[in-house]
């Protein structure tokens, strides 16, 4: 199934319905004036159209349950269809997609297919609905809607430098610590939210979105005067994917802050 197509034919008759209804307007406009004026004539004719007028309604308002009705949006997302056409969908809007059978990212948001219950999950939460197209547009506005939220670069690389040394205090155990270590980028995730209530209202899709923006920013000096590097892992597993403000997909795996 595409469900444009399916969207076409619904249109198709709800646009016959909405000029009916329309027309039912007008004819019970001029009803409510003759009466008004005391012209009692043409109401004959004018009840005698609206009747007939209703009575498409209906026919219209039945058409369009039993279009509805034979959908199966269960069958629809177990097929892959509704995957194969959002994915379609993002690429022709330029949005990163990846991902296949039910799990895809969309960089910041991981969506779920749930066929079972006849859902599609966007960070644990339903989606606007199950058109291809208004969930693509939707995820297109909120990742602009998260870009143009204002950030500040020195600022969080300075909370993130702040787990960061609490991290290398941990992991020294005792031992002189070495200050400028490549330090995981998901050990430090622990540190920034160390209860399970932190993590839910800051979760590892809004601290991925963090980083890319910390990233590509301009600088790479916190506020404490240190700058921080990136590194990478040969362990996709141990990285964390990131799609920069260019639509540019990379993974980011450790940091450190250091002096020159």
């Amino acid at each position: 199934m595409d469900y444009e197509d399916f969207y076409g034919e619904y249109g198709t008759i709800a646009n016959a319905l909405r000029e009916q209804l329309s027309a039912q307007q007008r004819i019970l406009k001029r009803i409510c004036k003759n009466v008004e004026n005391g012209d009692l004539k043409p109401t004959a004719r004018d009840l005698a159209s609206a009747a007939s007028g209703a009575e498409e309604c209906v026919r219209l308002l039945s058409e369009i349950s039993e279009k509805i009705a034979g959908v199966d949006m269960g069958a629809y997302l177990e097929s892959g269809d509704f995957a194969r056409q959002l994915v379609t969908l993002c690429g022709e809007n330029g949005i990163n997609i990846k991902g296949e059978g039910t799990s895809y990212e969309i960089f910041p948001y991981r969506l779920k297919i749930d066929p079972q219950n006849e859902d599609v999950l966007v960070n644990g939460r339903k989606a606007i609905g199950l058109r291809p197209r208004a969930v693509a547009a939707e995820l297109a506005k909120g990742r602009a809607r998260l870009l143009a939220a204002a950030f500040n670069p020195a600022q969080y690389a300075s909370e993130l430098a702040s787990a960061y040394d609490l991290a290398l205090l941990a992991d020294s155990k005792g031992k002189p610590v070495a200050p400028d270590a490549d330090i995981y980028l998901t050990k430090l995730y622990k540190y920034l939210t160390p209860m399970r209530r932190f993590r839910r209202e800051y979760d590892a899709q809004a601290y991925a979105f963090d980083l890319a923006r910390l990233y590509t920013a301009e600088s790479n000096e916190s506020s404490d005067g240190r700058r921080f590097q990136f590194g990478p892992s040969r362990f996709n597993s141990k990285a964390i994917r990131i799609v920069d403000a260019s639509g540019n997909e990379q993974f980011l795996a450790t940091i450190r802050f250091y002096r020159e």
